[in-house]
């Protein structure tokens, strides 16, 4: 199993970090898809990724930077040459509605002549919703892929969620935006690598961390669900040097975790089965 890190950033404005977007990949069969926000189509493409075999979207939260690209996503899915509607799972609410009608906007000539033979007239989604679970619970089960989901805390946004994807026995854990809780701890359990949302408590004032985690909390997170590895994204501020970088690993190490933790920027990959980042 690889990681590919399609979007790092938040929704601010940042040339080198695109918006939140986390591939969990089989090579050379098929991925899955964790949130798809501003910019992470170009990223997909970037990191050579057949959008013809992304096997699902799994949406946290309807926060803009999560959920924008997401039109644009499976319209270049169609235009490959993908057959079948992207099949989207998201929790009830204004996640799911948004999901479901993102194609609304787009008539029919707007694709006019930009199908491949043999495929529909038009693109396609089919939405898997899903009541929020306290608890982990399966969401999605296809190809080998098994995902749970459960709720997390990101007040005051409705149904937040995250995601525990597992396939032959690797299993990572996707928070979403959300503070430390007991929906992300039981999601992360033993994970092979948790991917979580860290802001620095230094520089990020009480208000943000009252609804994100610190890099701290994350740290002291990963140590007590035992996961193998940690991976931070949706960075705030958004690094702008190494040192940036290296401050928010040190932050996490202050939590009490002493595994690998990984600060990835967009297009870097992780490899599960030896855990170090790629370009």
């Amino acid at each position: 199993m690889e990681v590919r890190f399609l979007g790092t950033g938040t929704p601010y404005p940042d040339s080198r970090r695109c918006g939140s977007g986390t591939a969990v990949v089989d090579p050379g069969r098929s991925w899955v898809l964790v949130d798809c926000g501003r910019g992470v189509t170009q990223r997909a493409i970037e990191a050579g990724l057949d959008l013809r075999t992304l096997a699902a979207v799994l949406l946290t939260h309807h926060h803009s930077d999560h959920v924008s690209d997401l039109a644009t996503l499976v319209i270049t899915r169609f235009v490959a040459g993908a057959p079948t509607p992207l099949r989207i799972v998201a929790p009830v609410g204004p996640t799911s509605r948004f999901a479901e009608s993102c194609l609304d906007p787009f008539e029919d000539q707007a694709f006019h002549s930009q199908r491949r033979a043999g495929i529909a007239e038009r693109p396609s989604i089919e939405v898997a919703s899903f009541a929020a679970p306290t608890e982990p619970t399966r969401v999605f089960d296809d190809g080998g892929w098994e995902v749970r989901s459960a709720t997390v805390e990101h007040p005051p946004m409705e149904a937040a969620v995250g995601y525990r994807i597992e396939l032959g026995g690797t299993v990572v854990a996707v928070s979403g935006d959300t503070v430390v809780c007991d929906g992300v701890r039981a999601l992360a359990a033993e994970a092979d690598l948790l991917v979580h949302e860290a802001l620095r408590s230094d520089r990020v004032d009480a208000e943000a961390l009252a609804w994100n985690a610190s890099a701290r909390s994350v740290g002291q997170l990963a140590v007590d669900a035992r996961v193998g590895a940690l991976a931070l994204t949706h960075l705030l501020p958004p690094p702008t040097g190494e040192e940036d970088v290296t401050r928010f690993a040190e932050e996490a190490r202050e939590g009490g975790f002493t595994g690998a933790i990984h600060v990835p920027s967009d297009l870097d990959r992780l490899e599960l089965s030896e855990p170090s980042l790629s370009p």
